[in-house]
């Protein structure tokens, strides 16, 4: 019994201290790396909670945050604003007038008319360079003959105004051979003759005021003419010739204001000359038979004749 249990032993290791194991780190499985793991992607319920819950406490952050305060407008502010607006309106409608001074909203007419009243303006300032101005862009807008005509008129009489004598001239040649046989013919001639006188062109001058005469005789024009032409030859000192032209004035056409005026003009030629008789002959003529204008004219002249002396309101003898 005792030999058949220590060949027992002997077999199954009795007796004998156990072989220590070896430990492996941890970590390590037998010299295997270690599977990868998978990450499991979450359900998609769960991923909209997690959006519901992070929305849900910025709400509630925001909620809980103290609330900013928005500042009063002041006084100053609201004046400033008010300024503004008001200077925006101000500008708008002077921009709009400006628009509608220099283009006449589109009306030439209005636009010529404006011209023409600024160039009036201007002549009665003497600013006559930028009155001519006005008068030239009536010319070049206007259509109109009558518009045209009373332009050229207007821009004669500056010139004239001016003395400048041969603008003037032209201008009203231009008139008058544009409406031969007419008023404005007529007109034209003397405003022709009597720009001749003042500029010296005294030969011009009687020529014109001859030609008039001729062409409208037995009229006011063949009176201008006449008293004209007299005015002419009383400025070179040629008495006797200017008394006879203004007794022809006078015989034809008493009773008028030309007549008047002729017999005002004798007296004083008498005068120059010293026949003071008949200087007061004419001038009593005026104060028996002329208008009152005459008459205030006539008695200065006649007291000038009975004293000497130069009563006011009248020219020197000769001048």
């Amino acid at each position: 019994m005792k030999v058949a249990t220590k060949k027992n032993s002997k077999k199954t290791g009795a007796g004998r201290k156990p072989a220590p194991r070896k430990t492996l780190p941890v970590g390590k499985s037998g010299g295997r790396k270690p599977a990868a793991t998978r990450s499991v992607p979450e359900p998609a319920e769960s991923s909209a909670k997690t959006v519901r819950s992070a929305l849900e406490s910025k709400i509630q952050a925001s909620e809980s945050r103290p609330a900013e305060t928005v500042p009063p407008v002041t006084l100053q502010a609201s004046r400033r604003f008010w300024l503004l607006l008001l200077g925006s309106v101000v500008v708008v409608v002077a921009l709009i007038q400006g628009y509608g001074y220099f283009t006449g909203w589109g009306n030439p007419e209005k636009l010529i008319q404006r011209y023409f009243n600024t160039a009036q303006r201007l002549t009665l300032a003497k600013r006559f360079p930028a009155a001519i101005r006005q008068y030239q862009k009536v010319l070049n807008l206007s259509e109109d003959q009558e518009t045209i005509r009373q332009a050229q008129i207007a821009l004669a009489d500056l010139h004239r105004e001016k003395q400048d004598w041969p603008v003037a001239i032209s201008i009203y040649r231009e008139l008058q051979a544009s409406e031969p046989g007419t008023v404005m013919s007529a007109w034209t001639g003397l405003q022709i003759a009597e720009s001749q006188q003042a500029s010296g062109e005294h030969e011009a001058a009687l020529q014109s005021f001859r030609s008039v005469q001729a062409d409208f005789p037995q009229t006011d024009w063949d009176a201008e003419a006449r008293l004209g032409i007299g005015k002419v030859h009383e400025s070179q000192k040629q008495y006797a010739e200017a008394i006879s032209v203004y007794r022809s004035l006078e015989t034809d056409y008493r009773g008028g204001f030309l007549a008047a005026e002729a017999l005002l003009h004798i007296g004083q030629c008498y005068a120059k000359v010293g026949n003071q008789d008949a200087a007061r002959r004419a001038f009593q003529n005026i104060l028996d038979n002329y208008p009152a204008t005459m008459i205030d004219d006539a008695k200065k002249y006649l007291k000038r004749l009975d004293t000497n002396t130069q009563p006011e309101g009248i020219s020197l003898w000769g001048e």
